[in-house]
């Protein structure tokens, strides 16, 4: 089986299966179960994962990776790059068009002026477009951003329908592919303006410059389609499971429901199977309560490492840090790049006592582990709480609450020590960490003004000179122990027989089914 895996940096939120159920005529079918249905298919806007999904198979760009994970010409021939890596000419295959909803034909032709119009639409204030980020690189970007400059500025040009230029203020060594993105997709202006404001939001709103196209979109799902080749699949339809939601994805494969299914069992199985972690498990200290002491958190963050036991369940391993493993910063593997972020805690009873000056027993009465029911980390969290017993006579309770309950806590900060399942939810190392200042949300109450100020240039940063800013930061958070990694919890995409050539990754999210074949 050939199959390719591509971590890009952001999330696989939605859970979900694959079946070969049938839609309609389609002979080789593809059913994706989503959570939500997809209800915006505009490419510079989409964020949400199944619109996400949907938007990768609906619409091409000018390149695209294939299933051996290489950059291979879409909708253009070639391309060039200026030495000085600042200067992308790409030259457009002629005779390209839109397709309209069931594959009608439309007198829409794909040129180069319609990539001009889709960066502009990008870096539009009033697009509030999440790939503008991305594309920080482009000459003027900013400045048209905040309206200083027209978006006739933009480093974004045509020379003629078939020749596209982009201008860069500086080299970004991930540009290319980052071209594969949604908002890259080309937008045709005078179909735009004609749906006035609906664009992407309905069927007739809609046009596919990808391989598949609309062949229905209701509120049961959204069903893509193209003409049938081969073993190619023909026909992706995106529902929700509304039938099978009892079942295992063993189940569902082995009752013939799914062609693959993501699994949190870590049961044994005869299924091929992809394996990696979007969550990592961490001590989280709220800093605004009796742990507001760096030292004290690093006593308790030293015997708790040294104490903290994997589960044999099969479900957790060793976290070597706060960002999973596999996630990319302008296409650089991020832990790669990072390297071992865990801080150097040589002597936590010296720091303990040094801590404990001037404070009471008393001080540590409403202490407790929080964590949520059902986490399966329940005797983990004793264990760590039983040797912070023995080695600093501090007797706190574990404390287990319903999800619900637990989330709410987190959110009001009524919590001491919580045990969080920190999630890559949107693949994005910069979200990660982002959670961890006031303006994401301020979990763990942490303040820290390099933290901060490093993390806000990290936004306007690309390739290697992001990814150390982000790993800059991960170090001064774990070195300050306000989060913990103790456990990176496993998934897998369970496969049935007769699947090649789909493009995975659990972070972007992405699920390319360009060159799938059953």
């Amino acid at each position: 089986m050939k199959l390719h895996i591509r971590f890009f940096a952001a999330a696989f939120a939605a859970a979900f299966v694959f079946s070969l159920t049938g839609c309609g005529s389609g002979s080789n079918s593809f059913t994706w179960f989503v959570d939500d249905i997809p209800s915006n298919l505009d490419p510079q806007v989409a964020s949400n994962a199944s619109d996400v999904i949907a938007c990768e198979n609906l619409y091409s760009g000018l390149v695209r990776k294939n299933s051996s994970g290489q950059l291979v010409p879409a909708l253009c021939e070639r391309w060039e790059i200026s030495s000085d890596k600042r200067t992308y000419t790409f030259y457009l295959k002629s005779g390209l068009t839109y397709t309209a909803a069931k594959g009608t034909a439309t007198d829409y032709a794909i040129t180069a002026e319609d990539f001009v119009f889709a960066f502009r639409r990008m870096f539009r204030a009033e697009t509030a477009s999440p790939y503008a980020v991305e594309f920080s690189a482009i000459e003027n970007s900013s400045a048209v951003l905040s309206g200083q400059m027209p978006e006739s500025s933009l480093g974004v040009s045509a020379h003629g329908d078939t020749t596209l230029v982009f201008q860069l203020s500086a080299p970004d060594e991930n540009f290319l592919s980052k071209l594969t993105l949604p908002g890259a997709m080309p937008c045709d202006e005078g179909f735009f303006d004609s749906t006035r404001g609906t664009y992407g939001l309905t069927t007739a709103s809609t046009l596919s410059s990808g391989s598949f196209y609309i062949y229905n979109w209701t509120a049961s799902g959204l069903f893509l389609r193209r003409e049938p080749s081969g073993s190619l699949v023909d026909s992706l339809r995106l529902v929700q499971n509304t039938n099978a939601s009892g079942q295992s994805a063993a189940q569902l494969l082995a009752n013939e429901k799914c062609s693959a299914a993501l699994d949190t069992s870590g049961e044994k199985t005869s299924y091929q199977s992809i394996s990696y972690s979007d969550t990592t498990w961490s001590l989280v200290f709220n800093c605004n309560s009796v742990f507001a002491s760096t030292e004290l958190r690093q006593a308790l963050a030293g015997v708790a490492r040294s104490a903290a036991e994997v589960p044999d369940s099969g479900l957790f391993a060793p976290a070597s840090g706060l960002i999973p493993d596999g996630l990319t910063v302008d296409g650089i593997d991020y832990r790669d790049a990072a390297g071992d972020p865990a801080p150097s805690i040589p002597d936590p009873k010296q720091l303990y006592m040094t801590a404990r000056q001037g404070m009471a027993n008393s001080d540590f009465n409403k202490v407790t582990l929080l964590l949520p029911a059902d986490s399966g980390l329940t005797q983990a969290a004793e264990t760590i709480n039983g040797e912070w017993q023995k080695q600093f006579s501090l007797f706190f309770s574990v404390e287990e609450v319903p999800q619900e309950d637990f989330e709410k806590r987190l959110t009001d900060g009524d919590y001491t020590i919580a045990l969080v399942p920190v999630s890559a939810e949107s693949g994005s190392v910069y979200s990660i960490l982002n959670q961890f200042t006031a303006q994401g949300g301020g979990l763990a109450n942490y303040s820290n003004s390099l933290y901060s100020t490093q993390l806000s240039a990290s936004a306007s940063a690309t390739g290697s000179t992001r990814a150390a800013l982000l790993a800059d930061c991960e170090r001064q958070l774990l070195s300050d122990c306000a989060a913990v990694p103790l456990f990176s919890q496993q998934k897998r995409l369970l496969l049935a027989n007769g699947i090649k050539n789909l493009i995975f990754d659990p972070f972007g999210p992405v699920l390319d089914l360009t060159e799938t074949t059953l």
